[in-house]
């Protein structure tokens, strides 16, 4: 477990850095685009996002499960892994841009060519990153995740403030992933060895069985993230996207603290499900709690500076986002108990497809009474209830595959006295002079208050995974001073 915890704070510290690349983005970029300009570049981004899920169909975190279960023909399973994504990509590209044209260009938005070249570009022989992390080596997948992402910034950036249009800026991005196309072809044509590693039975056969569902369920998912902006900009416009944007800007954070726990948890819980179910069911709930103990706090100090974050980040122009990113905070309350490892490192991936598509369901038919009534907080709304649905779903389907009761489907008192602790702690930042004399410094220093606050709380309530890591606090701040 030492070794685990290791790995788990290693890489959400990178994802955090990462996310902190991201965030310089939007902000540099809201100064140098209009609001709608601004808005025409997330509207790309969409349908990059849409397109690049259907054209992946998460085959590449397939490596996560396949690695550790053959770790002796690691590269003939990447070699399939890169065949199946080529393959995917090529169809999914081709019958978006046939029914944009059969439409009259209405589906894209006028971003039919650069959408497919780049989506062709970005989607292949991009495993690295699920390779590095199923082989427990998050330090050069941050290596390989940040250098990506400081590239696609300083190109983004330095074409918005030369041209202040939104095609250059695009184009750019997909001279960027031309570039980034051929040096990853190199590294892997010089690192596989298949050739020395022993063939694999029924491999075709168990990825596919392994990756449809999960695509499936995964597209589900992205449809049903992404069907609020969609209602939004085709209904209310690209401006009011961009509030809805901010609003939800909190999602990267989010994911970089989940996804890295998941992340690491799921190769380790593959190994221990092959001789023990219980054993990795065990983890999981282990990493459940670690996931609490970091979103919780966050979902506090986000509703309550709200204002500030948005105001002094984004500037007066988005105003009318705070009170979306206050809703979004009850999804962000949902994401803290992630039932998908669960379920992957059994292999039984096909509930995910339920709940993903219970869950679009549920949005759709919000957003259809919603947003003609509440407008942009009815889109919010809508998600979040839909963020539900798929909780309940999933967390049926572990219930029934593990044949667990539900009194132990997770550990609800360390998981209620996180909430206590959250919550206990929020005296801390409650005074208005906070925020009236000392400004966003004065958001600071409250928040820092509120955390310390918080880790206190947690170890007088002896939340064991608390402890845990509070041991391993002091031992490397001991180790650092040594």
């Amino acid at each position: 477990m030492t070794g685990l915890g290791k790995r788990t704070a290693i890489l959400t510290l990178c994802r955090f850095a990462n996310y902190g690349l991201m965030m310089i983005s939007p902000i540099i970029l809201v100064r140098l685009l209009s609001v709608g300009e601004f808005g025409r570049y997330r509207e790309f981004l969409l349908y990059v996002s849409l397109l690049v899920s259907f054209a992946t169909l998460s085959i590449n975190e397939s490596l996560l499960y396949f690695v550790p279960r053959y770790p002796e023909s690691i590269w003939r399973v990447v070699r399939q892994t890169v065949l199946l994504v080529a393959c995917s990509s090529i169809v999914v590209v081709a019958v978006v841009a046939v029914a944009d044209i059969l439409a009259g260009g209405t589906i894209l938005g006028g971003f039919r060519t650069p959408l497919a070249v780049y989506t062709l570009l970005f989607s292949n022989i991009d495993f690295w990153e699920s390779l590095l992390l199923a082989r427990g080596q998050p330090l050069r997948m941050f290596a390989y995740t940040s250098g990506r992402l400081l590239a696609r910034l300083l190109v983004v950036v330095g074409l918005a403030a030369a041209t202040r249009d939104v095609q250059s800026i695009v184009w750019g991005l997909i001279g960027l992933e031309t570039v980034r196309l051929a040096i990853s072809t190199s590294l892997w044509r010089l690192s596989a060895r298949e050739r020395l590693e022993p063939p694999v039975k029924q491999l075709w056969r168990e990825q596919l069985q392994f990756c449809v569902p999960t695509a499936v369920a995964v597209l589900l998912g992205m449809g049903n993230q992404s069907l609020g902006n969609v209602v939004v900009a085709k209904a209310i416009g690209v401006a009011a996207l961009a509030q809805f944007t901010i609003g939800t800007y909190g999602q990267p954070i989010v994911e970089a603290a989940r996804n890295s726990i998941s992340a690491v948890v799921l190769p380790e819980m593959v190994r221990l499900s092959m001789s023990d179910s219980t054993r990795g069911l065990l983890l999981w709930k282990q990493s459940t709690v670690v996931n609490c103990m970091v979103l919780f706090p966050c979902a506090v100090l986000v509703f309550h500076f709200a204002e500030q974050l948005v105001v002094t980040v984004f500037g007066v122009s988005y105003r009318p986002a705070v009170p979306l990113l206050q809703i979004y905070v009850f999804g962000l309350l949902r994401s803290c108990v992630d039932f998908v490892p669960a379920l992957r490192a059994i292999n039984k991936t096909r509930p995910l497809v339920y709940g993903s598509l219970a869950a679009l369901i549920a949005n759709a038919v919000c957003l259809w009474f919603l947003v003609p009534a509440h407008g942009l907080a009815g889109a919010m709304w809508s998600w979040v209830v839909s963020e539900f649905v798929d909780a309940l779903l999933l967390g049926a389907a572990v219930l029934a595959l593990y044949g667990t009761p539900f009194r132990r489907l997770l550990p609800w008192r360390s998981l209620l006295s996180v909430a206590a602790a959250a919550v206990g702690a929020s005296p801390a930042i409650m005074p208005g002079f906070w925020v009236t004399s000392l400004g966003f410094f004065g958001v600071v220093l409250a928040s820092l208050l509120y955390l310390g606050a918080f880790v206190a709380i947690s170890l007088t309530l002896r939340i064991p995974e608390a402890w845990s890591l509070w041991y391993r606090a002091r031992r490397f701040a001991a180790a650092a001073m040594a």
